[in-house]
């Protein structure tokens, strides 16, 4: 058993928290003094020397373990001694995270799904948006919708996918320079991303983003990320999506054509630029646009102030989406074939954007691969927005994990968001072509 936190270790952590909050010429106070009722902090400084010490020495909620004890280095040091936290062999030797220069090439190593815990049949859903019984089972292939119950959000489902991906890598939250978050739902402050990194327990040296474009928010943030790896400016990132539409999109706001299409869910990739474990997938380039002659497709805004019931303001032309959708990721898709080197035919799969199966089954078709290498994920759960390309892929490479490494293949990417935005890529075995 590795042995706890040494006292000269957590007195030198300190001292580095302290530094930060202390006048470059400040002295260090004696261990007894109280820091806050002598002055040396103010209360907000406090606050953030703490923080800042929970996430260099992986020690939970120091505040709590201080309530009632003076505000002096004494005190921290037997919280910390007293606290659950990792031991000082489990515990990073660099602070820095920063890469020495480029790298060769960015990895996807790990990821992590979550759904909302309630599964409710398709024909629940037409009851509530009012559509005649079975027309989402019969005209979109949906049997079943992923809705979040009672204390369920954005934020606890992208926590448990995000936890889901590092404890498949093996990483601790400690360990990661920046999180990078999209979300199609959550509009509230902090940030959905800034909320992981408090639930998580990330350091303070590790950075936020927040990602937009809706359905095309996770391709966006992997590129991201891929390009942050690369330029050596980290070298492990946590790319996270989660949505929950069961609370926007509600029966009243919008109709049932439109609202009914929609599940919640979550989706993790730990990304680093090493090829960690015997799981993991090297990145293809990405390929973006923005198809603005199908700008008006779909539209969701807020009503006229007063509208009764909050009502969303949509206007959705399924057909010509839908017309879109397939040609647009059609392309997209064999566009990634050519620039990888990968024939469409030698692909494990496909993780696409999934307005409904029967959209999927189209595409298939057009591309003439089986529809079997497309996880239809909107199949049991509905359309999750930015996070369906993500559980598609999550889904894609458990599968290839049960394949013997050398026979692995790779996953295309594509996805749709509101604009008409597009963008698409590839994942490939890091053990090389099979």
């Amino acid at each position: 058993m590795p042995e706890p936190m040494d006292a000269s270790r957590a007195r030198r952590l300190i001292e580095g928290c302290l530094r930060r909050e202390l006048a470059p010429d400040a002295a260090l106070p004696r261990e007894n003094v109280d820091l806050v009722e002598e002055g040396v902090l103010d209360s907000m400084a406090w606050v953030s020397f703490l923080r800042a010490l929970e996430s260099s020495t992986g020690a939970p909620d120091l505040g709590s373990l201080l309530m009632g004890r003076p505000s002096s280095i004494e005190s921290v040091l037997a919280a910390i001694a007293a606290s659950d936290g990792p031991t000082v062999a489990e515990l990073p030797v660099k602070t820095t995270a920063i890469a020495d220069g480029p790298v060769e090439g960015v990895f996807l190593v790990s990821s992590g799904t979550a759904f909302g815990s309630r599964n409710v049949p398709s024909e629940e859903v037409d009851r509530e948006f009012g559509m005649p019984v079975g027309k989402l089972r019969k005209r979109a292939g949906i049997l079943s919708i992923a809705r979040v119950a009672e204390g369920e959000s954005e934020l606890t489902l992208g926590a448990r996918a995000a936890q889901q991906a590092l404890r498949a890598a093996g990483c601790g939250a400690g360990e990661v320079d920046w999180i990078l978050a999209t979300s199609e739902t959550h509009h509230s402050y902090p940030s959905l991303g800034a909320q992981l990194h408090s639930l998580l327990l990330a350091r303070e040296s590790c950075g936020v983003l927040d990602i937009g474009g809706a359905c095309l928010g996770l391709l966006n943030a992997l590129a991201a990320a891929r390009a942050f790896l690369a330029a050596g400016q980290a070298r492990t990132i946590l790319v996270v999506s989660a949505d929950v539409h069961s609370r926007i999109l509600a029966p009243g706001r919008v109709v049932g054509e439109f609202g009914g299409l929609f599940g919640d869910g979550a989706s993790a990739f730990l990304l680093r630029a090493r090829a960690d474990g015997e799981n993991a997938y090297r990145l293809g380039e990405f390929q973006f646009g923005c198809a603005g002659q199908y700008a008006a497709a779909i539209r969701v805004a807020s009503a006229e102030a007063g509208a009764p019931g909050g009502a969303l303001e949509v206007q959705f032309d399924g057909e010509a989406l839908s017309r879109a959708a397939v040609s647009r990721m059609e392309k997209v898709l064999h566009d990634a074939a050519l620039r990888s080197g990968f024939a469409l035919a030698e692909a494990a799969g496909f993780a696409t954007h999934q307005p409904n199966p029967r959209l999927v089954e189209l595409l298939a078709r057009h591309l003439g691969v089986p529809v079997e290498k497309f996880p239809l994920i909107a199949r049991t759960c509905g359309n999750l927005g930015s996070s369906t390309c993500g559980a598609a892929l999550h889904t894609a490479l458990a599968a290839q994990a049960e394949v013997p490494a050398a026979k692995r293949k790779p996953v295309f990417l594509a996805s749709l968001g509101p604009g008409l935005l597009f963008g698409g890529g590839w994942v490939e075995p890091a053990a090389g072509r099979a």
